[in-house]
């Protein structure tokens, strides 16, 4: 049994970073979220059409997702975090795109995080404002993995218990290797998976070996990041030694920071830490982007670490 550790709170800064993401992911799967929350089925030949988020009122609004379906209007907010204030801008949302549009929007809270789900009313002393809140970790997740659309199956992590992530995680990455062929979607779907999975400050091993392809995991954004926090942290340290001292010091730890993040997704995390302490041992540019190169290709654990301790013995033996 893997132990989980308790879910981090995400800093406000994080999670405005998050957003962009999760609207995208969300975006995809609209229709499934309005159907388990109101239970209205949105058939496929309706056209649904999406609003302006940008609301003015007094103030500017701008709502996570905004659309018209069949002669309604749908008003949807994510929520990842506790955020007390949320009811009662959803009373200023409603009211405000009443004024717009002519028409009361039906309005959905899709709760994300862990912990109770905001209430689903705003009370005031002269006011009382209901919407709907739907807490993604009352639907089963077997809702969203049944589905043959990727998005929807991917969506499948936000719900369920905390405790059972890992299993869904697992059931999602086996579900998306069945009904998805091609290498560009797969590393799309990676990308999401792993961003869903840092919600809940889970870090995942990618079966990739199950995926139908070999996947190029350098065009992973997971990947990407990696290698880009790297470079950062290098330049960051390197810039008291000098210009070109920096640059090269900004390369060594952005081969590092790569090396140990497809470690991380092809291995898992325990993996990753231990080649991260191997790695400290290794300075030299052209070896680390021989190991970067192997460990793209190596498909077991025992071959890369051999590559990798080969390495360290020619350094010593160099001396």
């Amino acid at each position: 049994m893997k132990k989980i550790k308790k879910q981090r709170k995400i800093p406000p800064k994080e999670i405005k970073r998050f957003d962009p993401i999760l609207k995208e992911i969300i975006s995809h799967s609209i229709g499934k979220v309005i159907e388990l929350a109101t239970g209205e089925k949105l058939e496929a030949e309706r056209k649904v059409k999406f609003l302006p988020e940008e609301i003015r009122f007094l103030k500017t609004l701008r709502a996570d997702f905004l659309l018209e379906v069949s002669n309604k209007i749908f008003h949807i907010e994510i929520q990842a975090q506790q955020d007390k204030t949320l009811p009662e801008r959803m009373f200023e949302y409603s009211y405000a795109i009443r004024g717009k549009y002519g028409k009361e929007p039906i309005q959905i809270i899709l709760f994300v995080g862990k912990g109770k789900p905001p209430p689903p009313v705003f009370k005031s002393k002269y006011t009382t404002h209901s919407f709907i809140v739907l807490d993604m970790k009352e639907v089963s997740p077997d809702l969203f993995i049944r589905s043959d659309k990727p998005e929807e199956v991917i969506l499948a992590i936000l719900t369920g218990k905390f405790k059972e992530k890992y299993k869904i995680i697992k059931d999602v990455i086996e579900k998306i290797a069945k009904i998805e062929k091609r290498e560009e979607k797969i590393i799309k779907y990676i990308d999401g998976i792993s961003f869903l999975a840092s919600l809940f400050d889970i870090k995942i091993k990618l079966e990739l070996k199950s995926m139908p392809i070999q996947v190029d995991i350098t065009k992973t954004f997971l990947y990407k990041e990696g290698e880009k926090r790297g470079i950062q942290k290098g330049l960051k340290e390197g810039e008291q030694r000098g210009i070109l001292k920096g640059i090269k010091e900004g390369l060594r730890e952005g081969l590092k920071e790569a090396i140990a993040m497809v470690v991380l997704v092809k291995f898992g995390q325990l993996k990753s830490k231990q080649v991260k302490k191997l790695l400290e041992k290794i300075d030299d540019i052209k070896q680390l982007k021989k190991i970067k190169k192997e460990v793209i290709t190596v498909k077991r654990w025992d071959e890369f670490i051999k590559v990798l301790r080969n390495s360290q013995s020619k350094k010593i033996n160099s001396k």
